[in-house]
């Protein structure tokens, strides 16, 4: 077990004090502000943690032209949850071709849409699909910057300013993705918003929720570095949670990226 493994334990178990952590932090220096990927993280120039920006520069391997800073920008995006999250980006990508090669034309939900990299990516590679893609997100700025990201495919995406705890869609979609937002919900919400979103699945439709792993290796560096923490859970902590919201054993299942790190409670209609 590393050292941060250690301290992260010990912060988990509530017995390393705020300003240990501090002192920690104080250590990186430089390597600790905005400039670099880890600052980022920790500073939430946006007022929170994942925030489009930073998911976006993952996406993109973002590396600082601070070369003071640069090979940080190089360790962190080596850590198994950046990788998880590009990997994510791609488990989208995967649904969406299986969703579109059954249903023409495919209507899909993104909640808590962020940047919208994934949208662009396959639709840059899929320019003639039929396809529409209705986008849930709070932060009016990360709407901007997917709107002009996506700005050749607004023809098939639209966007709704809205939280999504306050969401309940007014149609019914072949697939409904959340990525990042359920893993910030403690359990009661987590299945409340399962109860919500099930009306809107289409007859054979699919909601996937992503949900960082209880093994997450990167745990520690992300809630001590970056003050980034999310509710871990397990596959069978993901079944079960869909089991209690309703849903029947038979239309659950759950996936995970290569890493590991990132799980997806699928949950059939």
């Amino acid at each position: 077990m590393s050292m941060l493994e250690i301290l992260g334990y010990c912060s988990e178990s509530g017995v390393l004090a705020e300003p240990v952590k501090m002192e920690l932090r104080s250590w990186f220096g430089n390597a600790l502000s905005p400039s670099s990927m880890q600052g980022m993280a920790l500073q939430k120039p946006h007022g929170y943690a994942g925030d489009f920006e930073i998911i976006d520069r993952i996406y993109l391997r973002y590396v600082s032209s601070n070369t003071e800073l640069a090979n940080w920008d190089h360790f962190y995006h080596r850590q198994p949850a950046p990788r998880a999250v590009r990997n994510r980006k791609t488990y989208f990508h995967e649904l969406l071709d299986s969703h579109s090669a059954r249903r023409n034309p495919l209507s899909v939900l993104n909640i808590a849409s962020g940047p919208g990299r994934c949208m662009f990516e396959w639709l840059s590679a899929h320019t003639e699909a039929p396809i529409s893609i209705d986008c849930v997100e709070l932060d009016a700025t990360a709407i901007d910057y997917a709107r002009n990201l996506n700005r050749p495919f607004l023809d098939r995406i639209t966007f709704e300013q809205k939280n999504a705890l306050r969401y309940k869609p007014s149609r019914t979609y072949d697939l409904i993705w959340a990525a990042g937002i359920f893993d910030y919900f403690n359990d009661e919400i987590f299945c409340l918003m399962i109860k919500r979103l099930l009306p809107a699945l289409a007859n054979g439709g699919e909601l996937v929720i992503g949900n960082f792993s209880n093994l997450n290796p990167s745990r520690a560096y992300m809630e001590l570095i970056g003050e980034w923490v999310l509710h871990h859970r397990s596959s069978d902590q993901l079944s079960a949670l869909a089991a209690e919201a309703g849903v029947l054993p038979e239309n659950i299942s759950v996936g995970q990226e290569p890493e590991g790190v990132n799980l997806f409670l699928h949950i059939r209609s």
